[in-house]
């Protein structure tokens, strides 16, 4: 059947027959437009897209033979009807109905794809263009619709898209599985290392520790492998979170080369960290992830390096009121690498070539894991290398300013106060003071140029021992006689110790004080030292406070007791001379306010030798209700307590004593020395902070200084003869020698303490490991953070550490970390409970 084309109506006029000239033109150019129109119209009849023309109400008036074709209706069917009653069906989209219906309404253009029936039922997309028609008025007057078929390109997109979130489940369940599998075979792998340990330090015969060394080693392979496993597919699982805390960065930057020092050491090869003093400390980021990349690039470095120096640099590249960039470079004068292979160093298990997994080892994923933290941190990571000369990794990361940075120094612990004291007396004792340096190595020499001249101290430095005798003797003939000689132990030819005997056999060299600075820390340095009369020893690299610490140290007179009494906040590794055995004129009433009992029994030990009446409470609220019904001198209180935690105790006295105008002084006690800690003190009402483990003597001089007006009656006492300190247990991660000089030599209160590690460490593991199984990460934070308090006493680095790192899981919610790090720890608190219970029997 011959369907007719859609006619357009033409003017009246047009049809009009006229006699005139004019007419008759006027009759050939409507008979020319005729002409035209009904081509087009049957152009548009029997075009491939079906195409569609709607009155103004959306009711269809024409259809060509394309859309019949498309949709099954012939025009008889479809015209009067309304498109969207037409072909639309359950499966059609509510939004896009609703879009083409506003379009309707707005009278303006739309293009959409739009799944749509067929009359028999079937469905198929198409993509649909409305074009709205205006009259000579502006007004509209009808739509012409245009629709063709796309049903294969969008069953294309769909079979893709379902392929792409397949892939990316199938990426995400592997991933996952890895991540499992590497906790999986961590825990016996852990068990395995801690057994091997321990059966090393017990009587072997020569064969059997060869034997056990191995295994070891491999197991230590291993488990870096498995921790390298564990890292990537985080990373691409998307679990890979980056924090954004305050941190010390000098910090941070301290104790990962003080942590590859040995290893650099053993090699023979000097690491120096090179910090401008203007670079900023306190920031804010992930100081896990910026420690385990520089941990990376250094470990790197010293890998691949044979002789020479690695350094670590640290630069500023701009800064504003909130943000810092720092450029960190790691530089080498290893075996370098091939400009072809610079690209391929970032690739997974990819090393320079074949043969390096064979001389040097490892998986080749630790540079791949480092891009992919920098790139997390919106960092860059980039290297440059000559090949046979050395390599130098850069990468910069912008960071937040942190909220005070004046409240920190480089060993992340002192306050405000603290460093205003030591740049004051810096400027008024070192200014002018002349330092020689003595070092063959010439970075090392820079750094501690720069260092020292921030001071105000004038250097002269020498690349050995010939030169320094020079400038020695210059310097008597001038009459400048140099205050300070810093040198090198690990010199050529002649070393540190044989020039520091060279200028103990010629005192007219009038040298001064001497400090000696060592690669590589030996038990006999420390003897060595004494016996030439050197006032400090130093292990590189040094940070900037330690160098300061030892150089304000070793200058002090002993008349000089500003240099000497303990600043208000007193930082872990002071040292003062209080007596312990002598009691006070005058003593104080004290409350002790800590949940963990061992902590109380050895502070309330160590003040009642003084003399003091102290009271204890184990939470907040016994605190706030002792504080309100009786009277105290001083109050010591401990910040993260179950229940009522010592911030919020604070407060609430604070409260108390506003009428009454009073004020009592808190000092607060804490298991670490945090950024953020001093400050929320402060701002809870405490006067003062003392970092756990405690030290009896800092303990005493702070409480009585806090304590009394009149700090007479607690200072000039006589002091106690010096006590005996037994030696030192040698069990390599901890040391009892130093619980018991905390302990101010007290034998007693060491013996009474190791009963409490005995008695308690035990159930805190078992503590750490219900509060996993039932996930209670907050018994788990309580038991970690106890734990944590144990073994600092005893200098125990790598509990300390873990506990520390369970304890932050704890409070992050992360159990399944926490059950693999509870795992590590378990054969070291074994280790060392069993060793201090030995110490205990035998003293």
């Amino acid at each position: 059947m011959t369907k007719k084309a859609f006619q357009i109506r033409l003017p009246e006029s047009a049809s009009k027959v006229r006699s005139e000239p004019s007419e008759l033109r006027g009759d050939e150019q409507a008979a020319a437009d005729r002409d035209d129109l009904e081509t087009l119209s049957l152009v548009v009849s029997r075009a491939s897209n079906a195409i569609l023309i709607m009155d103004a109400s959306g009711q269809i008036q024409w259809t060509n033979e394309a859309f019949s074709n498309l949709s099954g209706y012939e025009p008889s069917e479809a015209i009067g009807c309304n498109l969207e009653n037409l072909v639309f069906g359950p499966s059609t989209d509510a939004t896009t109905r609703q879009a083409i219906r506003k379009t309707l309404l707005a009278a303006e253009e739309l293009t959409t794809d739009v799944l749509q029936y067929r009359s028999d039922g079937t469905t198929l997309w198409v993509e649909c263009k409305l074009i709205p028609v205006n009259d000579d008025s502006g007004q509209l007057s009808r739509w012409i619709v245009i629709e063709s078929d796309v049903t294969r390109r969008r069953q294309t997109e769909e079979a893709l898209l379902a392929a792409k979130k397949s892939a990316e489940a199938n990426s995400r369940s592997k991933s996952e599985f890895l991540a499992n599998m590497s906790h999986e075979i961590r825990t016996p792998l852990n068990a395995i290392l801690g057994m091997t340990e321990l059966a090393l330090t017990t009587d072997l015969s020569r064969e059997q520790r060869d034997y056990l060394q191995t295994v070891k080693t491999s197991a230590d392979s291993l488990l870096n492998l498995l921790n390298d496993v564990l890292d990537i597919t985080k990373i691409e699982a998307g679990k890979m979170e980056i924090e954004e805390v305050d941190f010390n960065l000098a910090e941070i930057v301290r104790e990962t080369t003080k942590a590859l020092a040995v290893r650099a050491h053993e090699k023979g090869l000097e690491l120096a960290v090179h910090m401008p003093m203007t670079v900023p400390h306190c920031l804010q980021g992930d100081p896990t992830r910026i420690r385990q990349v520089l941990f990376n690039l250094i470990g790197n470095a010293i890998k691949f390096t044979s002789q020479g120096e690695i350094v670590v640099d640290v630069q500023e590249q701009w800064q504003t009121d909130d943000e810092i960039c720092l450029h960190f470079s790691v530089s080498d004068t290893g075996i370098g690498i091939p400009k072809q292979r610079l690209q391929k160093i970032f690739d997974a298990f990819t090393q320079v070539d074949s043969s390096m997994a064979r001389r040097f080892g490892g998986s080749g994923l630790g540079l791949t894991i480092t891009s992919k933290l920098v790139r997390l941190m919106n960092g860059k990571l980039w290297v440059q290398s000559s090949e046979g000369k050395g390599s130098t990794f850069h990468f910069t990361l912008t960071l937040k300013l942190g909220s005070s940075p004046e409240h920190f120094t480089d060993d992340g612990q002192s306050t405000a106060s603290s460093i205003d004291r030591i740049r004051n007396l810096a400027s008024q004792n070192l200014d002018g003071k002349r330092v020689l340096i003595v070092d063959d190595n010439a970075t090392n020499r820079r750094i501690l140029n720069e260092m020292l001249g921030h001071w105000g101290m004038r250097t002269t430095h020498c690349p050995g021992a010939a030169a320094a005798l020079k400038e020695l003797e210059s310097a008597v003939r001038d009459d400048a006689p140099f205050d300070l000689v810093i040198l090198d132990a690990m010199m050529p030819v002649v070393d540190g110790f044989q020039l520091a005997e060279m200028m103990q056999q010629r005192p007219d060299l009038q040298a001064g004080t001497v400090m000696m600075l060592s690669s590589a820390d030996r038990p006999s340095s420390t003897h060595r030292c004494k016996k030439l009369g050197i006032e400090s020893y130093l292990v590189k690299p040094v940070s900037a406070s330690a160098l300061l610490e030892a150089i304000m140290s070793t200058l002090a007179t002993r008349d000089d007791q500003s240099l000497r009494n303990a600043p208000t906040c007193v930082a872990s590794n002071e040292v003062t001379n209080t007596p312990l055995v002598q009691t006070v004129d005058k003593p104080l009433r004290i409350l002790l306010v800590d949940d963990h009992e061992p902590n109380r029994k050895l502070v309330e030990s160590i003040l009642r030798r003084r003399g003091h009446d102290v009271r204890s409470e184990c939470d907040g609220d016994a605190a706030i209700s002792v504080c309100e019904n009786e009277s105290f001198d001083v109050v010591l209180m401990d910040v993260q307590m179950p229940g009522r935690d010592g911030f919020s105790a604070t407060k609430a006295i604070r409260e108390q004593e506003a009428d009454s105008g009073k004020h009592l002084p808190i000092i607060a006690l804490t298991a670490h020395a945090l950024q953020g800690d001093r400050e929320k003190c402060l701002a809870a009402g405490m006067d003062s902070y003392l970092a756990k483990p405690i030290h009896a003597a800092e303990l005493v001089t702070l409480v009585e200084e806090m304590g009394s007006s009149d700090r007479e009656g607690a200072n000039n006492n006589p002091k106690s003869a010096p006590s005996r300190y037994p030696e030192p247990l040698d069990a390599g991660a901890f040391s009892i020698g130093s619980a018991l000089q905390r302990m101010g030599g007290e034998m007693d209160l060491l013996k009474e303490h190791i009963g409490y590690v005995l008695n308690d460490m035990p159930q805190l593991m078992q503590m750490m490991s219900d509060a996993v199984d039932q996930r209670e990460p907050r018994q788990l934070e309580i038991a970690a953070h106890r734990l944590k308090s144990l073994v600092s006493s005893y200098d125990h680095t790598a509990a300390h550490e873990l506990a520390q790192q369970i304890e932050q899981d704890a409070k992050h919610d992360r159990l399944g970390e926490a059950r693999g790090r509870i795992d590590a720890l378990r054969p070291l608190v074994d280790s060392f409970t069993d060793a201090v219970d030995e110490y205990l029997q035998a003293n």
